[in-house]
């Protein structure tokens, strides 16, 4: 057991000494530490300031939804503080971050233990404590889900900064469950209610949910630059979301592909089979003096002469013939005069073309095209080793770029002369190559600017035609948000004001009308909303006791444009002609008294207000019928819970395609065009942009949960081919 050392003890406890020098950080480390720090709270406080204004306006949404009047309260309360408080807000969840994180930097004791806790110290959870935690696990979940590839790599970074093997999740002061944690603290340190905290962080999850791994990626590049595991190769997952850094990318394809070629060497029965002439050089076991390579450009462009005067050739590959050809050059007698490295590079380029053909993204008509590329893309890999390791090798680039143009080949006139102009740039790579790999780079630039261009026009003509969808969608989200709003800013103008109750009824019961009908046309930023808004805070100074002589002299001034004003609102909404003619004339007296405050106030006229209910159902019941377009049908309802299907249809982003399967066995291609962020609709146009359609974000969740929709991901074809085919191989070498 240790012993304590005496207080007066000049004997140094090596112990102790180890374990203090170990919990200290080096001056560099803690500098690297506290630069990520910033970079993800500043990255996260500017997310959320952009955000501000849609989480506002989501949270008056989820209020008029709401059937309790406490979780209507909690939405309407949390609002009001973004509303109001926001920087403060935003500030002191900074400060808690930075004080939580300076906490861990002081106290960092890396041969720490966890221990388990005594029973002694366990405890009941109230039903508070429990709804924070459960609103930390729900919002930490939904951001690691999003953020996981960018987390796996940054552990190991920060592991390795602390001088750790390895670090947990919860354990890493730049994660999301320390960030969540830190921003409820800065909410507590507001006074605000449990409920309210609860709220906001769920606003602040929804925001940071979409935000987090661009952040998490900028942290990344930071470390890899202040020499934190740069060549980091493992321990990542896949993520369709967000691609690697084309460094990052690079490296990890070349050590796949000299994994690969070394695969390939051992089915071949070790390196020294390869023989002279490099890698398609034949030799090892082939019949002397032939050349696989030299005998594929003949194939290519006809039949070829076996030694011994034996004919051969490939099976017609047409337009429309999607037929692995490969598959029959192994079984002819060509293969019995290759070496055995060939023979296994032919293997292996027939079961890239045997993955492709299987890829369901692709439609027929392009596999056909792909197909016909089998024998210059097997001398293409005979000839350049490097087609096995580069990602942006020119002979993938160009399959990926046929493959990308899937989404821009409806079966339409416009689909069918970009597939012909495809089938002229194949022709030409089989026309034109022979052992220049130039060819295929030079298709490829010509494939990838197509499909550029073609993504550009997409663009201009979804915009363009989703307009009028999108102005009818903002519409209708106004339409239901507009009583909300327009109520919020009429109690805003008479709060603590002295005003008679006519000129409330009227803001309450009339003015509210204008500003419903101009928020609902133009929003809460439109220019007749706020004239409007402004008219009515004028109206409700002007009636109030003017004590001093500046104070009648504005009154004097601003009272001819503010009657102006008003009259033309109240013609704006057809005001009844009696209470028009009412109100005015008591405005009139409540004018005069305000500039007389010391005198007897004149009475002001008395109306009832079943005689204002009886004017005004009259003037409903003349009122014309309302001809504005019916909006669309109401979806049928889905599931309201979140799960990896909701996360999926939430990371969804302009630009992205879905395809949509029906009961009748066909399918569509849809993209994404629009995003409501306050009812979360999602608007989608067909391949050319011609068509729209609308969905909510629980149904399309639900169509996920369904398979009645798939995400179409938009990955390199040859990457994802090249990982089934090295696993392929492993198997051989398994089994052998």
């Amino acid at each position: 057991m240790e012993r304590e050392m005496p207080d007066k003890s000049v004997v140094v406890n090596l112990n102790q000494f180890e374990r203090s020098r170990r919990a200290q950080l080096s001056a560099e480390a803690l500098t690297i530490l506290h630069g990520s720090r910033d970079l993800l709270i500043e990255g996260a406080t500017r997310a959320l300031t952009r955000q501000t204004d849609a989480m506002e306006n989501a949270l008056l949404a989820m209020a008029e939804r709401a059937p309790l009047l406490e979780t209507r309260n909690s939405y309407f309360d949390a609002q009001g503080i973004l509303n109001r408080q926001a920087n403060e807000l935003l500030s002191a969840c900074k400060d808690a971050y930075c004080t939580t994180f300076s906490d861990f930097a002081m106290t960092l004791d890396k041969d720490k233990k966890s221990a388990s806790p005594e029973l002694s110290e366990l405890s009941l959870m109230d039903e508070q404590d429990f709804e924070i935690t459960l609103a930390i696990d729900k919002a930490t979940a939904r951001m690691h889900f999003n953020c996981a590839e960018e987390l796996v790599a940054l552990d190991a970074r920060v592991a390795r900064l602390l001088d750790r093997t390895e670090l947990s999740e919860k354990d890493n002061p730049l994660g999301p469950r320390k960030l969540c944690e830190a921003m409820l603290d800065g909410m507590a340190s507001l006074q605000l209610d449990q409920n309210i905290r609860v709220v906001l962080l769920n606003q602040f999850d929804l925001v940071l949910t979409t935000e987090l791994a661009q952040i998490y990626q900028s942290i990344n590049r930071y470390l890899i630059d202040s020499g934190i595991l740069p060549d980091l190769k493992g321990g990542t997952k896949s993520h369709t979301r967000h691609s690697p850094s084309a460094s990052d990318s690079a490296v990890v394809a070349s050590s796949a592909g000299n994994d690969m070629f070394k695969l390939f060497e051992q089915l071949a029965g070790g390196p020294g089979r390869a023989g002279g002439g490099g890698v398609g050089g034949g030799g090892g076991a082939g019949l002397p003096g032939f050349s696989l390579l030299d005998s594929l450009g003949q194939l290519q462009s006809g039949a070829m002469m076996l030694p011994g005067g034996v004919r051969f050739e490939l099976p017609l590959l047409e337009a429309s013939t999607i037929q692995n050809v490969l598959r029959s050059l192994q079984q002819s007698p060509v293969m019995q005069a290759a070496s055995p490295l060939d023979a296994v590079l032919v293997d292996a380029v027939a079961m890239l073309f045997d993955v492709v053909f299987d890829e369901a993204s692709i439609p027929d008509h392009l596999k056909a095209q792909i197909a016909r590329l089998q024998i210059p893309v097997l001398k293409a890999a005979m000839l350049d080793r490097n087609f096995f390791s580069q990602s942006n090798h020119p002979v993938r680039r160009m399959l990926d770029a046929i493959a990308t143009l899937a989404v821009h080949l409806p079966e339409t006139e416009a689909g069918n002369a970009r597939l012909e102009a495809i089938s002229e740039i194949v022709s030409r790579v089989l026309e034109n190559f022979e052992k220049d790999i130039a060819v295929f780079d030079a298709a490829a630039t010509e494939l990838e600017a197509m499909g550029a261009q073609l993504e550009d026009t997409l663009e201009e003509t979804v915009d363009a035609g989703l307009q009028q969808d999108i102005d009818q969608i903002k519409r209708a989200e106004r339409a239901e948000l507009a009583p909300v709003i327009v109520h919020d800013f009429v109690n805003r103008a008479l709060k603590d004001q002295p005003v008679e109750e006519v000129v409330r009824e009227f803001l309450r019961r009339d003015w509210a009308q204008l500003l419903t009908l101009d928020y609902v046309n133009e929003g809460e930023q439109g220019a007749h909303f706020n004239s409007h808004v402004e008219t009515m805070r004028e109206l409700v100074w002007s009636v109030q006791p003017k004590v001093d002589m500046d104070a009648r002299l504005m009154l004097v001034r601003i009272l001819p444009g503010l009657l102006k004003r008003l009259r033309e609102g109240t013609a704006e909404i057809e005001l009844p002609q009696k209470l028009y003619d009412r109100f005015f004339a008591t405005l009139v007296i409540l004018h005069a008294n305000a500039v007389r405050p010391n005198t007897q106030p004149v009475p002001l006229p008395d109306i009832t207000p079943e005689e204002i209910d009886e004017i005004a159902a009259q003037a409903e019941a003349e009122a014309p019928p309302d001809t504005a377009a019916p909006l669309a049908a109401e979806e049928p309802s889905a599931p309201e819970y979140e799960d990896e299907f909701t996360l999926r249809a939430r990371a969804l982003n302009k630009g992205d395609w879905v395809e949509f399967h029906y009961d009748d066995g066909t399918f569509r291609w849809a993209r994404l065009g629009w995003i409501s962020g306050i009812r979360n609709t999602y608007l989608f146009s067909d391949q050319d942009g011609m068509n729209s359609f609308s969905i909510s974000l629980l149904r399309l969740a639900d169509k996920l949960r369904r398979g009645e929709a798939v995400l179409v991901e938009r990955k390199s074809i040859t990457e994802s081919a090249f990982g089934k085919l090295m696993n392929l191989f492993r198997q051989k070498l398994g089994h052998g």
